[in-house]
Order: structure tokens, then C-alpha cells, then sequence
């Protein structure tokens, strides 16, 4: 008997299902956060380790009968990433096939069930992805903080601490903004606020922290909040167009990452602009999350069938049961 693992490796948690060579999801198991780039390459191997683990205890398996393993973690698609995955997975045990696929691939299997359609996402970062099934992926944005991530998280916080400080020279409208990140932070004086940021350089989420209280300040109706958020929507809508116009056939949209889940403004607003460009386009329900996508992926490599209602059933049963 052949056993398949799908992996969704993210930045602040492991998740990994297990099923068998027919389709059936078998076990859930859960551990810590797997990006090397952010955690270092022996953390993200314990907690990929500490995963496959429970996944072969829970069936009474070995490592060496795992025929496949599907991952889908942040780095992978660049050769140098693949390389040090690679690496992990093979100081871990195991021996079978493995696929590597970025985060935001499974994260598009997942909503859509299949590796067809479009997938938007705001988190830390943001970047819009496609496919049409036929193996054609088109990507836009995911350029990293530096030269991308519009739209995201990190993007709207950044553009709320450069309306502070806009403001304190007299450059720029008063907000609100001030008043939520100095509550947050502890914090009194602009210089502690410069401080923060530049003391943060290299821990981007610390500064996406902050998103929440610029979205925060749109929802009570701060006009510059609201610009930023505005502006923030525009960039993902231009990027989701994009990938539409390569894609001509796919019109199913899926949203994804911590901006979209928690606030229902962002969301509103992206789905009612983006069917104002283009009518056509579909803003769906999401299916699954990252872990079923990667699975899926694996499934799809072997020609194993699947259908929807199994699945769900299967979720509620291993995760009832973990």
C-alpha cells in the first residue's frame, strides 16, 4: 500500500493530511512553522519532520511507504529553495516522489478544488495567480515587500505609517491612524515609532501587524484610511485582471490571505470593484485550504479520483479525530 502526504508549509504553521492510494484522507497532523527563509532551515525541517511523524504514527507506517509527498511552501519554485527543501525532506526519512510547489499554487488548488482558475491573494504579501488546468500559470505581483506585495497587508501598514508622518511635517491630512498605532505599540513620540520600523527591517510581519488598525481606521471612516485602502484594491484588482486577460477562459476568482479572511471591508469593496471592471469574473467560496490543495496536487500526479463530498466528509472526520 502506497501512502500520499500533502503539506502546506506556512509561515506561521505546519499542516499536513496523509491518505491512501485511492483517495481516502486517512489522518491530519499539525506543527510549527516550515519557511526556512523565515524560521532557518533547522526549524522548518523539525516542524516538517514533526509532522510526517504523526502522519505515519496515526497509520502505523513506516517513512519508506510513503510513495509521494506534495509540498507547498514559500520559496519553492526558485532553484536555490528547492535545492535546501529537497534536502530536508531527505534528511527526514523519506524516499518517495516528492513535488514542490509554491504556497500560493496549492493555496489556488485548495479554493478551487483543481488545479484550474484564479486565486488573489492579501496577506503579508499579495500576488495574483492562474491556471488553466492545461498546465499554463500566469502569475502577477509577489515581488516581495521591497519591490511588490500591493495591496497586502504589509503594504497598507506601511502606506498608514507614511500618512503619519506626512502628517507630522505638515504634508498631509490628519488621521486617526496616529493615535491606533501609538495605543498599539506603547509608544509616545514619532522617534519611537522610527524606531520601531527601522529596528524591523528585516521582520516584515511586524510591520503587517499594523494592517489592521489602518483597515480599522477606514472602517470608522478615516478619509486617509480609506485612500490607502483604495488605492491597496485597485493594485490587486489590476493584478487579478491581468492574470484574466491571459487566461481567457478562466473566470472563477477565489480570495485568500489574513486581510481578506478578517475584514469583510476589504473583501466587499475588492469583489464589488473587480465585477464593475469585469462582470464576468466569479468571486467563488474557497473549497478547501492549502493542505487539501497540495494533497490534491499529489492525487493529480498519481491519476487517483476524487470528488468533493468524500473529501469534506474525510476533513471533518480526521480533524474530529486528531
Amino acid at each position: 500500500m502506497e501512502y500520499i502526504i500533502g503539506i502546506d508549509g506556512g509561515g506561521t504553521k505546519t499542516k499536513g493530511y496523509i491518505s491512501d492510494s485511492s483517495g481516502n484522507i486517512l489522518g491530519s497532523a499539525f506543527s510549527d512553522t516550515s519557511n526556512y527563509l523565515s524560521a532557518g532551515i533547522d526549524k522548518a525541517e523539525d516542524s516538517l519532520n514533526c509532522v510526517i511523524t504523526k502522519l505515519c504514527e496515526k497509520q502505523n507506517i513506516e517513512k519508506n511507504q510513503i510513495g509521494l509527498i506534495s509540498l507547498g511552501l514559500a520559496g519553492a519554485g526558485r532553484e536555490k529553495s528547492e535545492s535546501i527543501i529537497r534536502d530536508m525532506i531527505k534528511n527526514i526519512g523519506i524516499n518517495g516522489e516528492v513535488i514542490l510547489n509554491n504556497d500560493a499554487y496549492i493555496a489556488l488548488v485548495g479554493a478551487h478544488g483543481k488545479e484550474e482558475g484564479i486565486i488573489t491573494i492579501s496577506g503579508t504579501g499579495s500576488i495574483s495567480l492562474g491556471s488553466d488546468g492545461a498546465g499554463n500559470l500566469i502569475r502577477a505581483g509577489g515581488w516581495g515587500h521591497i519591490l511588490g506585495d500591493e495591496g497586502s497587508g504589509y503594504y497598507f501598514a506601511r502606506e498608514g505609517l507614511i500618512a503619519v508622518l506626512k502628517h507630522e511635517d505638515g504634508r498631509g491630512n490628519k488621521t486617526v491612524i496616529k493615535e491606533k498605532v501609538f495605543n498599539y505599540l506603547s509608544i509616545k513620540k514619532i522617534d519611537s515609532l522610527i524606531e520601531y520600523v527601522y529596528n524591523n527591517l528585516t521582520m516584515k510581519n511586524l510591520i503587517s501587524d499594523l494592517s489592521p488598525l489602518i483597515i480599522e481606521s477606514a472602517e470608522e471612516g478615516d478619509i486617509v484610511a480609506n485612500i490607502i485602502i483604495d488605492k491597496g484594491l485597485d493594485e490587486l484588482i489590476v493584478m487579478t485582471s491581468t492574470i484574466r486577460s491571459k487566461l481567457s477562459e478562466t473566470k472563477d476568482v477565489a480570495l485568500a490571505g489574513g486581510v481578506f479572511e478578517k475584514s469583510q471591508l476589504v473583501k466587499s469593496k475588492f469583489i464589488e470593484r473587480l465585477q464593475l471592471k469585469d462582470p464576468s469574473l466569479q468571486v467563488i467560496d474557497n473549497k478547501y485550504d492549502n493542505s487539501v490543495g497540495s494533497l490534491i496536487v499529489g492525487w493529480k500526479k498519481r491519476k487517483i479520483n476524487y470528488n468533493d463530498k468524500k473529501i469534506s466528509e474525510q476533513i471533518k472526520r480526521v480533524l474530529e479525530y486528531k
